[in-house]
């Protein structure tokens, strides 16, 4: 298949988005053959735990031949292209790609991988089925951000249900099986209408003559970006094809209605697995009741598919209707902010999980508003400014990724020890543990956004981007950043500081596997933060390509 000068395959002919995507399917593979094999318990975790640095090797591989300079007409690329025929019928491609988008997102999905599979050498009750399923759920989360076809992109996206879904509901705290069957019935209702939506832009494509569910031709038409085939914007289209129905003598003649029926189709599907407020209530008990690896990966990289969706799919395929509601979406970057912040405090003393997971919901509102603030009107703000912002999201999502993935880890490496989540059954312990305080405290650090780590390169980015086109939200926001810190300090003072609680004096410090597992995970906090360049490079390229249709749009 002759490819467009916009997509540029492998340069030595390897697959290896394939490859990567396949690898922990392999291992999962692997772990049948090991009970096949009658292999001891500590055989399989030893080796499902090694075969999670395949992908990151191959990973380290797409990284070094991924060019974040390549360029076609002035416009970014995506690369290492593998894209074959499937379902010829109805013009499904089997089309993977990565960009500045999604290529650090890959990266954080294969770091965070060992850190849960290490989490999970404590769990004795059907380890096979437990590492099979994260196994999985990294194969899927891999492949959602491979996918470059909406056939393929809405299957990984469905599919990274299942083994989440499972590994809440069988290896979960007591109210496991209401906090799975809650994550799953959201994240399921809101994908309908994206469902539906790309079924209405399939059948308008086709009167265009170009039926196609490519989400990259589809952003371009978006954003009236050429593509060979078709004559038009999305927008175009999408309001011809409504004439054509009759919906548009009853509605009336406007293309902005349909394009905002699109967003929210868009919006509600995404928003719910970013936590955005109001669709933010099953993320506290999901996390809180996840066992402890399944947190790390929810909170580190499944949070992330919905800012990625968002940015992949909803600002390059509706920039006006996206524009004309991004007031609404600042609106709502705030009020989960500030909600999850308040959220967090509200749980000194209690559930140290639940406290984690609200300081999430309050680091994807920063995310959310970055996504506001880059489509945003014009006002004061520039190209520059506009991807400074999703700059700053990207790098959010991979510095959030990190602290908090670290900072689950360590909660559920506390409560091996003790048996308890509660705050409150704690104190002193840098004392009994004073390794286990540095290390917690480092990433407890990062995640609130100390300057020389990576979260404050993040924050510091997204206010800088958004205060141009949002200046009364990005200043409301500082609300939030500043409650987060006091719980999450609260909490550090409450588990380490003070007296030593009576029955905590033999609880032990970080053994040699833990604090390996940690050290790399401080490490690119740090790097990051002093060095954000190796992922600001990756993403500069396609942010800047994203937000250059916001600058003088008219809705």
């Amino acid at each position: 298949m002759t490819l467009p000068a916009y997509l540029l395959p492998s340069p030595d002919g390897v697959p290896w988005l394939t490859l990567l995507m396949l690898s922990p399917l392999a291992g999962l593979l692997l772990v049948g053959l090991g009970s096949w094999l009658r292999l001891d318990e500590r055989t399989l975790r030893l080796g499902a735990t090694a075969w999670t640095g395949v992908p990151i090797a191959l990973a380290a591989v797409v990284w070094s031949r991924f060019d974040p300079g390549a360029t076609a007409a002035g416009q970014g690329v995506v690369q290492l292209v593998e894209r074959v025929p499937w379902i010829t019928a109805i013009r499904v491609d089997y089309f993977l790609g990565v960009d500045g988008l999604s290529l650090p997102l890959v990266l954080l999905t294969v770091v965070m991988a060992p850190v849960a599979a290490i989490a999970s050498w404590g769990v004795v009750e059907r380890p096979r089925a437990h590492y099979a399923l994260l196994l999985l759920l990294e194969a899927a989360m891999l492949g959602y951000f491979l996918a470059l076809d909406f056939f393929f992109f809405f299957i990984f996206w469905e599919f990274s249900l299942v083994p989440a879904y499972f590994l809440i509901q069988g290896w979960g705290r007591d109210d496991r099986r209401a906090a799975a069957l809650k994550f799953f019935v959201y994240t399921m209702a809101g994908s309908i209408g994206l469902l539906l939506l790309f079924q209405v832009i399939y059948l308008a494509m086709r009167q265009a003559g170009l039926p196609t569910f490519n989400l990259i031709d589809l952003g371009r038409l978006g954003r009236s970006l050429p593509v060979e085939g078709v004559e038009g914007s999305l927008r175009e289209i999408l309001f011809a094809y409504m004439e054509r129905l009759g919906v548009a003598g009853a509605l009336g003649r406007y293309p902005l209605l349909y394009t905002s029926i699109a967003f929210w189709a868009i919006f509600v599907a995404f928003g719910i697995k970013l936590a955005v407020w109001p669709f933010h209530t099953w993320l506290p008990d999901a996390y809180a009741e996840a066992p402890t690896a399944a947190s790390i990966l929810l909170s580190a990289v499944m949070s992330k598919m919905g800012a990625y969706g968002m940015l992949r799919i909803m600002l390059p395929l509706v920039p006006d209707a996206s524009q004309y509601f991004a007031p609404v979406l600042g609106a709502l970057a705030l009020a989960g902010i500030v909600a999850g912040a308040f959220g967090a405090l509200a749980n000194i003393g209690g559930d140290i999980k639940r406290l984690i997971a609200y300081t999430s919901i309050n680091h994807m509102g920063y995310v959310m508003l970055a996504i506001a603030a880059a489509a945003a009107a014009p006002g004061g703000a520039t190209i520059d400014s506009r991807a400074i912002a999703v700059n700053g999201a990207v790098m959010q999502m991979v510095a959030h990724g990190l602290s908090t993935g670290a900072l689950f880890f360590l909660a559920g490496c506390l409560h091996a020890r003790t048996g308890s989540w509660l705050l409150a059954d704690y104190g002193g312990l840098r004392v009994a543990a004073p390794a286990f305080a540095g290390v917690m405290g480092t990433a407890l650090f990062a995640n609130l956004g100390l300057p020389g780590l990576a979260g404050f390169v993040g924050e510091f980015f997204i206010f800088r981007g958004a205060w141009a086109t949002m200046p009364l939200f990005t200043a409301l926001a500082l609300i939030g950043l500043v409650i987060t810190a006091l719980a999450l300090l609260l909490m550090f003072q409450q588990l380490f500081l003070g007296p030593l609680r009576e029955g905590l004096s033999r609880v032990p410090d970080l053994r040699p596997a833990e604090l390996g597992t940690m050290l790399p995970v401080l490490g690119l906090l740090l790097l990051l933060g002093v060095y954000p360049a190796p992922v600001m490079n990756l993403a500069n390229a396609t942010a800047t390509q994203l937000v250059a249709i916001f600058q003088n749009l008219l809705t």
